[in-house]
């Protein structure tokens, strides 16, 4: 993966390994994410009936793909069905913001290098996939 954020790069492959694929460390990962972002009660409320381990796999796949999106400045219909999907569930923009801060939260617990830059690059590399996915899920409220 080269991308032209050495912060992030760097930090993704302290926590997930080389290239744009995730070792066996994205599981504990987006476990203990999910630990982060059910705290805030509105989204335990939205989850109370979600199977997480199906949940945790469709979170890995979401990261790679606003990864990709960021790397590439592509936008792939699996980011598009993503953001369309939400759209349909009504989630409420906001969310994205509670879902970056429980990512910043377990990065702070995945990788011993993590500081305010590391998190900045972090919030950088996601920005633009965030930005679209804000974009169409506002549609929904605006139709």
């Amino acid at each position: 993966m080269t991308l032209p954020n050495p912060h992030f790069e760097n930090s993704y492959t302290r926590v997930f390994g080389h290239g744009v694929g995730m070792n066996q460390n994205a599981d504990a990962f987006f476990a203990r994410f999910y630990d982060h972002f059910l705290a805030t009660p509105e989204v335990a409320e939205m989850f109370a009936k979600t199977n997480l381990e199906r949940q945790r796999l469709m979170l890995k796949k979401s990261v790679l793909h606003l990864v990709t999106y960021y790397a590439t400045g592509v936008l792939t219909p699996d980011l598009q069905r993503l953001a369309e999907r939400h759209q349909q569930l009504q989630i409420a923009p906001e969310l994205l913001d509670v879902w970056m801060q429980a990512l910043l939260e377990t990065l702070r617990e995945f990788d011993r290098e993590v500081d305010e830059v590391v998190e900045l690059a972090w919030c950088w590399a996601m920005a633009p996939g965030i930005a679209y996915m804000r974009q169409i899920m506002s549609q929904a409220l605006t139709e």
